[in-house]
């Protein structure tokens, strides 16, 4: 499985002083040195779709890699095999192979520097959404899933100040230090928070239900909030 292959990237790319994070804006693995971004789509196999999704990303991101589990002798010596991995070059993408048994990163191929135009705004978005995730749940391949965006941590934070009483915005505002907290409340996408009176808001039973569903999270986030 897909998932199967996030720990063992995590772990390589963290010893090479990467902060890694998964499912960021669709893409498996985020993981960002300095001003380095690379992304990682993962596939059970190396086909023509990863390849695709590879292409998309080379628009916000310096370099992208495609990740596959380690092949066996018998298909890394097949003709098509080796077309396909031509096919990666050409794309200037890059490859690497998962030893999920031994946790072994191997890497194929490098990609090259891309002379594609970057696509600022969708790579401003990626950057967003990595530096603002506080948790680290999501695991990269993961499909059927809920994300744990940076917009839910927010709404699990505000969840978590209105558990015992009805809050003021003002007060949920300082507590963040966030202004959109406010206007989060106000669209209630989750269906978590209810408007006792102007200013002032509770949660439904559905955000009672949320607080235990995500209390390990709500605990991190509380933790990381009081650093």
């Amino acid at each position: 499985m897909e998932h199967d292959l996030f720990p063992v990237i995590k772990k390589y790319l963290s010893a090479h002083e990467f902060e890694v994070k998964a499912e960021v804006n669709d893409i498996d693995i985020v993981a960002k040195k300095d001003d380095l971004v690379i992304a990682i789509e993962m596939k059970t196999s190396l086909n023509t779709k990863l390849m695709y999704q590879g292409i998309k990303r080379t628009h916000i991101t310096d370099y992208v890699y495609l990740a596959i589990p380690k092949p066996s002798d018998r298909v890394l010596k097949s003709s098509n095999f080796k077309e396909k991995k031509t096919l990666v070059r050409r794309l200037e993408l890059g490859l690497i192979f998962v030893d999920v048994t031994h946790e072994m990163v191997s890497i194929v191929l490098d990609p090259k520097t891309y002379h594609f135009k970057k696509q600022k705004k969708k790579r401003r978005k990626l950057l967003k959404e990595f530096n603002q995730r506080q948790t680290a749940y999501n695991i990269g391949g993961s499909h059927n899933q809920k994300i744990i965006t940076a917009y839910r941590e927010l709404a699990l934070l505000a969840l978590d100040f209105l558990k015992d009483e009805p809050q003021s915005t003002k007060a949920l505002r300082d507590y963040t230090n966030q202004k959109k907290v406010v206007r989060l409340l106000q669209d209630n996408y989750y269906g978590w928070f209810e408007r006792v009176e102007r200013g002032i808001y509770t949660i439904t039973d559905k955000g009672k239900d949320a607080l235990k569903t995500y209390d390990e999270i709500i605990t991190k986030l509380r933790l990381n909030d009081h650093d």
